[in-house]
């Protein structure tokens, strides 16, 4: 059946239609970025300064990130908690990161530039700057924070006095907002002064963004980030989890975690020795610390088991399906550090583990290589 003209003319139509919006989609998260830098800049201009409330410090270690690390200022400054400083240390950036954030450097804003020393040195560099503030926050270069982010985290701590307040960070491809799906379940309510034992599953979210720590605690606590590693903040949080005689859970967003391209991040770099290496120090020294608090009687083992059922269903299943671009090196590190772990999980912890790779991680922990990467190439890894 031939096409009248008319639904040939549309059918032309529809294409060129279709041809523009396959040019335009990938330009879609910029336009909502410089939408969004107007509605900052205003934000930032016409607020005032509200020195009765609670003082925060927001602490951003940045490194090599100039298409980012000015929009994530520029959320920050536009917070609605107003009495809010921002302490920025580059860490010994090569392009123009250092030279961007020199740029925001004023009344509310401090600049600090180091040599290069890591995440971790740069974030301790910031929080010893900190002298009067109640409260801490962090927030990564390549993140941004919704306007109300900071102030939900405040009300909720000044409310039950909890010294350490979670909430929810939520992934930003520049169009969406959506969960991750390894802590989303934590995030459902909102709920006060509860502990580890109340909610094992907060160990699914160890990131130090979307997190409140009061000064007086994290002092007291004795926390800081391990340097020269990257996975720096996982102890950290942990150790605050452990630490606190109660902690709430703010159930709204209060970060965005920008999606960046692949191998941008550092820690998107999974096919390097280094990066396993660091990722599985990180979870040892987690391990190893809620295995002391469970020997002191202060700690249950269903916390351990379920840290554990995590370590198989997310931590070593992300490292697994990358041990077919990998050399032999980064295949034993993963078969011996990640089978010394794996080897305290029951059966009935593997039973309950999620994840489409759970099998291959049970593979690869043996030791095998050649059936590991005979099992990934079946599997189309």
């Amino acid at each position: 059946m031939r096409l009248t003209h008319t639904a040939r003319v549309l059918k032309h139509r529809a294409r060129k239609f279709l041809k523009w919006v396959s040019l335009v989609t990938p330009l879609r998260p910029l336009f909502r970025i410089l939408f969004m830098r107007p509605f900052w800049f205003l934000r930032f201009r016409l607020a005032k300064a509200d020195s009765a409330a609670p003082k925060v410090s927001l602490v951003m270690a940045v490194w090599n990130n100039e298409t980012m690390v000015g929009d994530a200022i520029r959320s920050a400054r536009a917070q609605s908690w107003q009495n809010l400083e921002i302490i920025i240390v580059d860490d010994g950036s090569t392009d123009h990161t250092g030279k961007l954030v020199d740029r925001f450097a004023g009344d509310r804003v401090k600049v600090l530039h180091q040599a290069n020393a890591g995440p971790g040195a740069a974030r301790n560099k910031g929080v010893d700057q900190i002298t009067d503030s109640k409260y801490l926050v962090f927030l990564d270069s390549d993140d941004l924070l919704p306007i109300h982010g900071v102030r939900r985290l405040v009300e909720s701590a000044e409310k039950s006095g909890s010294p350490f307040v979670i909430g929810k960070l939520e992934r930003f491809d520049g169009l969406r907002r959506f969960d991750r799906r390894d802590n989303m379940n934590v995030y459902a309510l909102d709920r006060q002064a509860i502990t580890i034992e109340d909610e094992p599953r907060v160990l699914s979210d160890a990131n130090i963004s979307a997190k409140l720590y009061r000064m007086d605690f994290w002092r007291s606590a004795e926390l800081r980030f391990p340097e020269g590693v990257v996975y720096e903040d996982m102890p950290v949080v942990v150790t605050a989890y452990l630490s606190a005689p109660q902690f709430d859970i703010v159930s709204k967003c209060v970060n965005l975690w920008r999606v960046r391209g692949e191998g941008q991040s550092i820690t998107q770099k999974k096919t390097e020795v280094k990066s396993l290496a660091d990722r599985l120090t990180a979870i040892e020294r987690i391990y190893n610390q809620l295995l002391e608090f469970e020997n002191a009687g202060k700690l249950s083992r269903r916390v351990r088991d379920f840290y554990l059922e995590r370590i198989i269903s997310l931590d070593l299943q992300l490292f697994v399906v990358k041990l077919g671009d990998a050399d032999q090196e980064y295949f034993d590190v993963f078969a011996k550090r990640g089978g010394a772990l794996v080897a305290h999980a029951s059966e009935e912890i593997w039973a309950r583990a999620g994840g489409a790779y759970k099998e291959l991680v049970r593979l690869a922990v043996t030791g095998d290589r050649a059936k590991t990467l005979e099992r990934l190439a079946a599997s189309g890894l």
